[in-house]
């Protein structure tokens, strides 16, 4: 096969970290060159990639063969593989070779039966995967909270993340009911992959499938039922709005002088929000104005890790903030969209 460098090296960067750094199966720690596409696959997850001109061949790309593609000059690049399984790759000046594995081991993309499809425009989908996946813990022993939710319902397409700590929902209007649990590995590659124009979904009770011009991502999903988020999200009786920017430049002032994972202490009374950290060596406050003032004073502390995560998510001018009670979560508003979010507080001396 020939092709250029600068294609197989973007597609097979974007798809390499698939591959599992530990298997029982030898042959998945190479990509499959099959049917036109590259192809990763850890059992879990499989991506493929679509490489134009490839489409009669088939042979596995061996891992130790990943660096040396990547670094290859610009221009065409040349493979070959013989029967007895010896990639050949040459690019200019440039020859090596390789010994791979039979294609016929790599094991097929399990199909979905199409019990459910939809289309969504990917910059819209990965918007809202953005925001919420913040707020889902990377491992866990729940492995329904280690998911994200993308659930439809009420003429809603719902987008879930909760970790404990944090909740985050967004949502756009779509017409349809079900619900998937995507797991975490999969909404970060799907993040990853630089989707473009419209994906199509098509789900059954154990898999979906995100399929692209140029990329199909095919996922197990995650069995149970997950949290009834909705009813944790109610009107709260003191608010207020304030600049994201502001307060996230001061919360990131605050945890930057402190290396010990220590609460920020909120002391809210009319329009001015007093924020501090203290630990051993460092006693940090700053105040940040806020653009609504609140109907009655509170001090409340919040994980500033949490904190500064929350901020970081949202894209809008300004955030809304709901509280009750010192010892009750916080409720934080875009402005500009239906995401919101919910931090949980510690205890502050």
């Amino acid at each position: 096969m020939k092709v250029q460098k600068t294609e197989l090296a973007t597609k097979l960067n974007k798809i390499k970290g698939v591959v599992p750094k530990k298997t029982t199966m030898p042959v998945l720690q190479g990509i499959l060159v099959k049917e036109g596409y590259l192809i990763a696959n850890n059992m879990e997850m499989t991506v493929k990639a679509k490489l134009e001109g490839i489409e009669d061949e088939c042979f596995i790309i061996p891992e130790r063969a990943f660096d040396l593609i990547s670094n290859l000059p610009d221009g065409e690049v040349e493979i070959s593989v013989t029967a007895q399984n010896t990639i050949t790759i040459k690019a200019d000046k440039i020859k090596n070779k390789y010994q791979t594995m039979d294609p016929e081991q790599f094991p097929d993309t399990a199909a979905q039966n199409a019990e459910n499809q939809l289309t969504i425009k990917a910059n819209i989908l990965l918007e809202s995967m953005k925001r919420v996946s913040y707020a889902v813990p990377a491992q866990g022993n729940n492995a329904v909270m280690s998911s994200m939710c993308l659930q439809a319902a009420d003429g809603q397409l719902n987008f879930v993340g909760l970790d404990g700590h944090v909740l985050a929902w967004d949502k756009v209007d779509y017409d349809g009911d079900f619900e998937l649990l995507i797991p975490k590995n999969t909404v970060d590659k799907l993040k990853s992959l630089g989707l473009t124009g419209d994906v199509q979904i098509t789900h059954s009770k154990t898999g979906a499938v995100f399929i692209t011009e140029d990329f199909e991502v095919y996922t197990r999903l995650v069995e149970g039922e997950y949290f009834k988020y909705q009813t944790m999200f109610k009107e709260l009786p003191i608010h207020t709005v304030v600049s994201r920017e502001d307060l996230l430049d001061a919360m990131t002032r605050a945890k930057m002088c402190t290396e010990e994972r220590c609460p920020v202490r909120f002391e809210i009374q009319e329009d001015k929000l007093n924020l501090s950290i203290k630990d051993k060596t460092t006693d940090y406050h700053e105040t940040v104005d806020l653009q609504e003032k609140l109907s009655k004073p509170l001090t409340i502390g919040f994980d500033a890790r949490l904190v500064l995560e929350t901020l970081k998510a949202f894209g809008c001018d300004n955030v809304g903030i709901s509280l009750e009670g010192p010892k009750m979560p916080m409720i934080v508003e875009a402005e500009d969209s239906d995401f919101k979010t919910i931090v949980l507080p510690v205890a502050i001396n």
